[in-house]
Formats: structure tokens, sequence, C-alpha cells
């Protein structure tokens, strides 16, 4: 009787034969959810031509972030949490992490890009925005260069080259020795506590913008919608205007005025929504950062790395929330209008 194992096939760890069907069910629950709702999303965008407006453009951007998420990082995650042998090979070793994390960074810089956005336009109802499809681009190609040491603090042995019996098995483990825990920490503060914490200033800085409601704002929304308007209409039935100035500028005006409250109003609920998105991001993904900086201090042992195992798996899962949360608030936004 042969009781060789096969190590170039997948094995589970023992820390989850019992309860890796929990896992599987909520993954598969989060991805399928994902998927379909930010699909939903970005049809809902495009068929009522909200992508006109900079706030649904960088919603588009966080929906791909999201989609990406779900068909590719959750599935492979999930496989690599629950096999205890490697045999995906050296590619996936030094890719994996790398693909991990490039929508998770893309969808922190567009929060940001949205805080940055809409200060500046309730700041200056007037002023030009900086077109969403060129920070939407800078956010995919910041993220990447973010994650392009990974390869240098990620080690792959192949164990296939030493004994044949573990042909196709290696060994694929964070290097130690390159200074990894300074660079943990400066990732952790520059990709997670730095742009939130911006975000999270913005967003209270527009709190009191918009609370505001005898200030400036109103008065620049209709301003606003004055010079849009009258660079449509500019010198058309000049005549008939000059009959009826005084009638016809009392109507416009309490018009406008009016207009311009549904304006902060509308900003007011955009503004919470928004909010509360960028907010259920940041806990979500609290968890799984805090634990990243904290697992290369712990010293891993048999006796807690089943616990490890299991609070990791759910750490990764709790972060990815948002790829099913974004889009039912978007929802809910939409249907409260």
């Amino acid at each position: 009787m042969n009781n060789t194992v096969d190590l170039s096939k997948p094995h589970l760890r023992t820390s989850v034969k019992t309860i890796y069907p929990l896992f599987v069910f909520l993954y598969a629950l989060l991805v399928t959810t994902g998927v379909v709702a930010n699909l939903a999303m970005i049809f809902s965008i495009i068929k009522d031509k909200l992508y006109r407006d900079q706030t649904y453009c960088y919603l588009i951007n966080m929906a791909i972030a999201n989609i990406v998420e779900g068909v590719f990082v959750l599935p492979i995650s999930l496989t690599i949490l629950l096999v205890q042998n490697w045999i995906f090979g050296s590619f996936l070793c030094y890719f994996l992490p790398m693909l991990q994390d490039i929508p998770l960074h893309v969808s922190t810089l567009t929060l940001l890009l949205i805080a940055w956005d809409r200060h500046r336009f309730l700041k200056d109802p007037m002023k030009p925005r900086i077109p969403a499809f060129v920070c939407a681009t800078g956010s995919w190609l910041t993220g990447i260069c973010l994650v392009l040491p990974y390869p240098i603090y990620t080690t792959y042995l192949d164990l296939g080259k030493f004994m044949v019996i573990f042909k196709g098995v290696g060994i694929c483990a964070v290097n130690l020795q390159d200074h990894i825990q300074e660079y943990t920490r400066g990732l952790f503060i520059a990709v997670y506590i730095l742009p939130l914490g911006v975000t999270a200033y913005l967003f209270v800085r527009m709190s009191h913008q918009l609370q505001d409601q005898e200030g400036p704002l109103p008065v620049m929304l209709y301003e606003g919608s004055r010079a849009r308007a009258s660079t449509g209409s500019h010198g058309i039935r000049n005549g008939e205007a000059h009959l009826s100035s005084g009638t016809h500028r009392y109507r416009s005006n309490n018009q406008g005025l009016y207009q311009a409250e549904l304006d902060v109003r509308k900003e007011k609920r955009t503004h919470k929504y928004l909010g509360t998105i960028a907010t259920i991001f940041a806990i979500c993904m609290c968890p799984l950062m805090i634990l990243r900086v904290a697992k290369l201090a712990l010293v891993e042992t048999y006796d807690n790395s089943g616990h490890f195992d299991i609070t990791y798996t759910m750490f990764v899962w709790i972060a990815f929330l948002p790829t099913a949360t974004t889009p039912a608030l978007y929802a809910a936004w939409r249907m409260s209008r």
C-alpha cells in the first residue's frame, strides 16, 4: 500500500477542514452579488446619462475596480487561503499580491478624488472641473505604481528542483530580510491612513459648507445656473425681453433662487450617501490593514496558526464587502430622489 502524499495536488489547511464550506458560500455570495450589482450600477449610470456628472464617472471607476475584485481577486484569494501547499507556480506568487491590492488602491484613491472634486465644486460651482476620465486613469496608474515594489519582498522556491517528488510544488513566502516591516508600515500610512484621512477631512469641510444655507453656496449655485443659461440664450428675443422685463426678471429670479435651494438639497443628499460609502469602505478595510501590519510582529506557531488562518480569511472577506455595499447604497441613493 502506497501512503505517499501527492503534494502536487491541493490539500486543505487543517484549520479550515470543518468550516471551509461556509467560507466558500460567503465568498461565492459576495462575488455574485458584487459583480451583478456593479454591472447594474454601471448600466444605470449609462442608461440615465448620469456620466455627465463627474461624481457618477468616479462611481463607474469604483464599479470597475469592484468587478475586477469579484471576478479575479476574490476567487483566487480564497483558493490560496484554503489550500495549504503552494501549487500555483512562481507567476501567481509574485503577481497575486499586486493583483489583490491594485483595485483596493484604486477604490481608495477614487474616494479621495470624489471628495476633492466635490469640495472644489461646492467651494466654487462656476470653476471648471477636471475631467473625471483623466483622474480615473491616474488612479489606476498610481495603484499600479504603488504595488511595483511587491516582488522585491516576495520569495519563491521551486522544490521540484531539489527532489522529483516535489515537482510542481513550491514555497511562496514574504522576504523578511529586506526591511519589510518598515515598508509595510509606510504602505499602511500611504495607502490607507493618509488618503482616507484627507477624504474624511474634506467630507467634514463639505458638511459645514452645506449646513450654512444662508451662506454663499445657494447664491453661487444660482449665479452659476444664470451664467450657464445666459450663455445659451444671450441675444435671443431682445425686443420681447425688453417689453416684459419687469415681470420676467421677477419670475426668473424667484425660479432661479428656488432652483438653487433644490440644488443645495440635492447636494446634501449626494453628500450623505457618498459619505456613507466612504465610511463603510474605511471601516471594512480597517481590520485587514491592521492585521497586515501586526502579522509581521506576531510569531506564528502551531497552536495559533489555525486561529490566524480563520481570522485572516474572514478579514479578507470583510475588506471586499464594499463591492456589494457600494452599489446597494447607490441604489438607495437613486430611489431617494
